[in-house]
């Protein structure tokens, strides 16, 4: 018998196999696990059942040009995407947010040519660029309406990001709300704050000095305290709103009010780049640092400047890592949720394959059911049942099996009986309350 062949790679030397971790400041989710993502994405996933959304899954990758287009005149936003070949004719990005997939999603659908009011919510990986240009992963979730809606609609979206987010028990949650007016609203006020900041444009910084160029109300969300204090005196675009912004603004927050859902007004919040009219954000004091834990509002010129359509859009969208990192120092406690009823623990390969009779029985009856059959021995078994505080086991060794019984444990007490297995099904639902 010959030596092993030995295997090289391509450089000629011998090819050994290294542990490959997860690339720098990328994450994996396990819900199984991770306690804190199980319940965050379950409390999501239910206010949005609740409140009517439907899931929508977008690619993690996109053409570049659909952010080329969402961003405008934005060229450091569209700089910063994450760029790679696609199939040697396109440049396609991984997203760096959701909402442009989700806006070309509904176009290519058509859904804006039958009048009809669409809610989606959607959660998802995202990939961005920090300021050093140094790659990282986010995970976004949100929410969107889109096609015919009206004020009413609105306020279900901020009351639905509200429930989800003051759900938490954080001290000082502010839901923050203002009205940017239409497009048109927005031209006429910006003339008048260019006016008012050029005289101090010394004062402001290189990028607040840019977007007098293009969107000076981005001035007001820069971080900067000088440029803060610089805009301070400013008019507001409050005094500038046409009728129709002035009384759907009123509407939404006589809506807000009716939920008591308590508000305050910042005619200083201005939203993304593509926010009009309506605009909010519910924001929380983390260490020294007031942060948004979500943003959200109405977008109608997003979805006109990316696809030559016209069709309104009102949503929010957050980020997942932010809230888990912010809750990991708070209040809230995370329990393991019981996801199971019974918990079968079969003793020896004839037990073993009864229970996966057993095991179909009690499904077809909706019960849940913990099942392992790697016959790890009836402790063990047992010891799983308790920490996943599963209240039922039935345990069948050889001799249940061949005698057609099954044993029922009272997995918190530890008192058990043997019952014929025609008869289990119907104990168990009557146990479980079913």
């Amino acid at each position: 018998m010959g030596r092993p062949k030995k295997f090289f790679s391509g450089s000629g030397t011998q090819s050994t196999v290294k542990k490959i971790s997860a690339l720098p400041d990328s994450f994996d989710v396990n819900t199984g696990t991770d306690l804190f993502w199980d319940a965050l994405l379950k409390r999501f996933s239910k206010i949005a059942r609740v409140y009517g959304f439907s899931r929508v899954e977008t690619p993690a990758v996109e053409d570049a040009r659909l952010f080329k287009a969402f961003y405008g005149q934005n060229s450091a936003k569209y700089d910063s995407l994450v760029v790679l070949p696609w199939h040697g004719l396109l440049e396609a990005a991984l997203r760096p947010t959701q909402l442009p997939g989700i806006l070309r999603n509904f176009s290519h659908q058509k859904f804006e040519d039958a009048p009809s009011l669409h809610k989606w919510h959607y959660g998802g990986f995202t990939y961005k660029k920090d300021f050093a240009g140094k790659p990282f992963l986010d995970y976004e979730l949100g929410c969107e309406i889109l096609g015919q809606f009206n004020h009413l609609n609105e306020a279900q979206v901020i009351a639905a990001a509200w429930e989800f987010f003051s759900g938490f028990e954080l001290e000082g949650l502010i839901l923050e709300i203002n009205n940017l007016g239409s497009q048109e609203c927005q031209e006429r006020y910006a003339g008048v704050l260019v006016d008012a900041l050029l005289p101090k444009k010394y004062d402001l910084c290189d990028n607040c000095n840019e977007l007098l160029t293009y969107r000076p109300l981005g001035v007001f969300a820069c971080e900067n305290l000088d440029c803060q204090a610089a805009a301070a005196e400013s008019p507001t675009i409050l005094d500038f709103l046409d009728q129709d912004s002035h009384k759907d603004f009123t509407n939404v927050l006589e809506a807000l009010d009716e939920m008591n859902i308590i508000y305050q007004l910042n005619p200083f919040y201005v939203g993304k780049q593509s926010s009009e009219k309506t605009t909010f954000s519910v924001k929380y004091k983390f260490g020294e640092k007031m942060v948004s834990l979500v943003e959200g509002g109405y977008h109608q010129s997003s979805g006109y400047g990316s696809f030559n359509k016209n069709f309104a859009a009102f949503g929010f969208f957050g980020s997942l890592m932010l809230l888990k990192k912010i809750l990991k120092d708070g209040p809230l406690v995370v329990e393991r949720q019981i996801l199971s009823e019974v918990c079968l623990v079969p003793l020896g390969e004839l037990a073993a394959k009864r229970s996966l009779r057993l095991f179909r029985d009690l499904t077809a009856h909706k019960i849940l059911v913990y099942d392992h059959f790697g016959l790890s021995g009836v402790k063990n078994q047992l010891k799983v049942a308790l920490d996943n505080k599963v209240p039922i086991a039935l345990i069948m060794g050889q001799k249940e099996a061949m005698d057609e019984m099954v044993i029922l444990r009272d997995v918190k007490s530890g008192m058990q009986e043997i019952i014929s297995y025609d008869k289990i099904v119907e104990e168990v639902k009557k146990r479980l309350g079913k």
